[in-house]
């Protein structure tokens, strides 16, 4: 193309036709101003917000919700229980195993859940009731281990399914919260992927755990000196 071609061009661009397809260019941005504006807003948005989707579940190994368990641990270990007003070893003892190994399974748990391939592009659907069973598994492998660990120390049958018992009563409300919430969750437009729904599930247990210390106390102050004898 040589010059005086490109010149014709730049002369025929202001001509009628072209001044034409301005005006009518400029009436239709007037008119859908807003939804022109909605819309590169929405792109924007899109743009900005593309790192975030990018992130990956096996991050949240480092989620706060491990570090809660750690000081729920460390919280229960401080605490004393009494008979009367005498010093229950046993008791202090059974409450403090029973929340370690409630903490190490949880921990081992959820770690391992975070780490599956797939799970990022997993449907949510899928993704809701791989939650619930990952929640009702952690529940069933703890109690088991627990019951195990204080069968073993020498506590009846009976008495390790009474602890258990009561334990479950005074957690009952916050199970119930959590099965609520997950329903919540998985039902919101406002968590984009199924890594913000993972997060949103992990902050949401982890609000439970920090619980956990004040539901042990309740558990174990409602027993009475029945274990006080017994060689734990």
């Amino acid at each position: 193309m040589n010059d005086a071609e490109v010149v014709h061009i730049v002369q025929n661009a202001t001509g009628p036709a072209v001044i034409s397809i301005t005006v009518i260019l400029s009436i239709i941005g007037a008119i859908f101003k807003n939804k022109i504006l909605s819309y590169l807003g929405n792109v924007v948005s899109v743009i900005l917000n593309r790192k975030t989707d990018r992130r990956k579940i096996v991050e949240l190994v480092h989620h706060d919700v491990f570090n809660t368990l750690d000081r729920a641990v460390y919280e229960v270990k401080v605490q004393r229980y009494f008979t009367g007003k005498e010093y229950d070893a046993v008791k202090t003892r059974m409450c403090y195993d029973f929340t370690k190994v409630k903490s190490k399974v949880c921990r081992l748990f959820m770690r391992d859940f975070v780490k599956q391939k797939g799970i990022d592009g997993a449907c949510p659907d899928n993704l809701k009731s791989m939650i619930i069973d990952l929640q009702n598994d952690m529940h069933a492998e703890y109690i088991r281990q627990v019951s195990q660990k204080w069968r073993e120390k020498g506590i009846p049958e009976d008495d390790v399914k009474h602890v258990v018992h009561l334990f479950e009563k005074f957690r009952y409300d916050v199970v119930s919260s959590f099965s609520h919430r997950i329903e919540s969750i998985f039902g919101s437009c406002f968590h984009r992927n199924n890594y913000e729904r993972i997060v949103a599930i992990f902050d949401m247990w982890a609000m439970g755990i920090d619980l956990l210390p004040r539901d042990m106390h309740t558990t174990f102050e409602n027993l009475n000196g029945k274990f006080k004898d017994i060689k734990y």
